[in-house]
């Protein structure tokens, strides 16, 4: 009796380690000194966060289920630490960062809620800058400033970064270097709203081979918009690559977004070229980049250029300094701040200056 209870206790133990879980609590606080001006209009100093990487909150788990397959979650929200609150001082904290729950296996991840789409990835992984400070994506920027009509014809892109309602399937990762992701998003509208049918709706996906020194990744997607300029179907696509040189990293990406509405047809066209130098505990980065719309008014154009260090003083630790010049033509209004909050505005046709001194401590 003694060695069946024995017997008993051992194969409830080996159960339990097969279906082992782990929860981790996780963030980024990056904080920084920003100072902006336009030629001929507003500067403003102020501090600010987010200027390397996104200041964060998250959650995220795993439990083993055995035989290869495992569940996972993933919620993560945005932190404002310069004013103390997370989110937005309107909303309070969330979790729109990116709310999701996983199943994966050999077969590769099946995963659903709000995260990234597949084009996003492309204009954040193969910028230096990612899309953070004044350094980000001249695209970026434009695509985040609001619309005006002499910038973006009032364009409004819901999915740029991240859609709703997501359900994606993300290839396993022994694919001799190839990697990619499904992604659909439901619009949730009643069909009976006219001209509302499929608003909201996401389809897109993302291919990319990484072996050595070599990175490569294209990206599609599109979302239905309402029968309205104020929200247009969007069909973006962008291709994106780096090659490490050892000495160096160089990057480029291109990308064009799609903006269809009653009578409207605009385009965005946006590349850049960058590099990362390893120059002891730290970084040099810089990028050279420019910005088109063909609107039926014009084609305002905007180019940038940016130069940064970061210097790492431990894996979790690193200051930073970011400088950024923007110049404008052809109708054109684009700040050097346009996706940050307390940006200056931009005046057609001028360029704009600033930079970012910072820390950024990651747990």
């Amino acid at each position: 009796m003694k060695k069946s209870l024995i017997a008993l206790a051992v194969m409830a133990a080996a159960g339990a380690a097969s279906a082992q879980s782990s929860v981790t609590l996780f963030g980024i606080v990056d904080a920084n000194i920003s100072y902006q001006r336009t030629s001929g209009g507003e500067k403003n100093t102020f501090l600010a966060n987010s200027g390397y990487n996104s200041s964060r909150l998250g959650f995220r788990g795993t439990e083993d289920l055995g035989g290869g397959l495992s569940a996972s979650f993933w919620l993560e929200g945005a932190l404002a630490n310069d004013v103390g609150f997370g989110g937005s001082q309107a909303t309070g904290f969330d979790f729109r960062r990116r709310s999701t729950v996983s199943l994966a296996g050999g077969w590769g991840e099946v995963r659903l809620g709000r995260d990234y789409v597949p084009t996003f990835w492309n204009m954040t992984v193969f910028d230096p800058f990612g899309t953070n400070g004044v350094g980000s994506n001249i695209g970026h920027k434009v695509k985040l400033d609001g619309g005006t009509a002499a910038t973006a014809g009032g364009i409004v892109d819901p999915a740029y970064v991240r859609s709703n309602n997501m359900v994606q399937y993300f290839l396993p990762a022994n694919l001799g270097g190839f990697y990619g992701q499904i992604s659909y998003a439901f619009d949730e509208t009643p069909n009976t709203a006219a001209g509302q049918q499929n608003a909201g709706r996401y389809i897109g996906g993302r291919l990319g081979f990484a072996s050595g020194p070599f990175n490569v990744a294209a990206a599609y997607g599109q979302t239905d918009g309402q029968e309205t300029f104020a929200s247009p179907d969007v069909k973006n696509w962008n291709i994106g690559g780096q090659w490490d040189f050892g000495m160096a990293k160089l990057l480029g990406v291109y990308d064009r977004a799609s903006y269809e509405s009653v009578g409207v047809d605009n385009d965005l066209d946006t590349w850049l070229i960058g590099g990362l130098i390893p120059v002891g505990a730290g970084e040099i980065r810089l990028s050279y980049g420019r910005s088109k719309l063909d609107t039926a008014g014009g084609d305002p154009r905007t180019s940038q250029w940016a130069l940064g260090y970061v210097h790492n003083l431990s894996k979790r630790t690193a200051l930073y300094a970011t400088y950024a010049h923007v110049s404008n033509k052809d109708g054109a209004n684009i700040s050097v701040g346009s996706s940050l909050q307390n940006r200056v505005a931009g005046l057609t046709n001028a360029s704009s200056s600033g930079f970012d001194l910072g820390i950024r401590h990651s747990f």
